[in-house]
């Protein structure tokens, strides 16, 4: 018989547990929810007695944030799923540090996904340089600086800021990303999620197989169909429909 994962839900909104447990035993009839919390304070106070598996946790509540309460434990020794329903304040630090979130309404495909994702993985507890990195994320957030992004291997996470990406490639459904040192790294997310990441901070997609840091550029070349050569000397191909546009941010 499959042992079920153990979950515990904290969230202030009563009817948003409520949609969650129904979701979670129709769609993941494999997790186990030991208890629930509306009060983060109660919720607190157990996860340090009894630690889940997996945490469904809200972001903004009163008197303790989902943030708050993670730096509180200090020590997190299970996986943390976000639940939010505002794609603002601590979206970006939480997508900047390589943790789960799933925006309410939550839709059945995504909790699914999230929860496959645990099953899958060898860790499971959230490891101490990622918890500081996004508590870091946080306070940059806050006040509006870009914070460090979470490029995260089977060896290692590493946290670099956007300007130390030069450019980012597709590579099925991993990401090749290429930084300022020389180095690459081989991260299992999309080309996509990086997009969705770091379009705020001057990075632009020319072709559908890769991502530039603008101010990475060195020159376009107009012969070929046109193609861009980044400081690294790397050569990246612009698609037709982009060119205009990407002349545009270039000037």
């Amino acid at each position: 018989m499959e042992t079920k994962i153990k979950a515990v839900v904290i969230d202030d909104e009563p009817d948003s547990i409520d949609t969650l447990l129904w979701k979670l035993e129709n769609y993941c009839p494999n997790v186990n929810v030991m208890a629930t919390f509306n009060d983060p304070v109660k919720g607190l106070a157990f996860l340090k007695e009894t630690p889940p598996q997996i945490l469904f946790l809200d972001i903004e509540m009163p008197m303790l944030n989902g943030f708050d309460i993670l730096e509180e434990l200090g020590e997190v020794p299970f996986d943390v799923i976000f639940t939010t329903a505002y794609d603002n304040f601590g979206i970006q630090a939480v997508k900047f540090s390589a943790l789960d979130y799933l925006l309410k309404p939550v839709q059945n495909k995504e909790l699914k996904d999230a929860v496959e994702k645990y099953s899958n993985k060898n860790q499971h507890a959230l490891p101490k340089n990622q918890l500081e990195g996004l508590l870091q994320n946080v306070k940059e957030e806050v006040q509006g600086k870009p914070g460090r992004i979470a490029l995260a291997t089977k060896e290692s996470i590493e946290f670099v800021t956007p300007d130390e990406i030069i450019l980012c490639s597709s590579d099925s459904n991993y990401t090749m990303v290429y930084l300022n040192n020389g180095r690459k790294k081989l991260i299992s997310r999309t080309l996509k999620d990086f997009e969705e990441m770091l379009s705020p901070y001057n990075f632009y997609r020319p072709h559908n197989s890769h991502l530039i840091n603008l101010s990475q550029v060195r020159e376009f070349i107009r012969g070929d169909g046109g193609y861009l050569v980044m400081k690294n000397q790397m050569k990246v191909p612009v698609s037709k429909s982009r060119k205009e546009n990407l002349l545009l941010k270039l000037q």
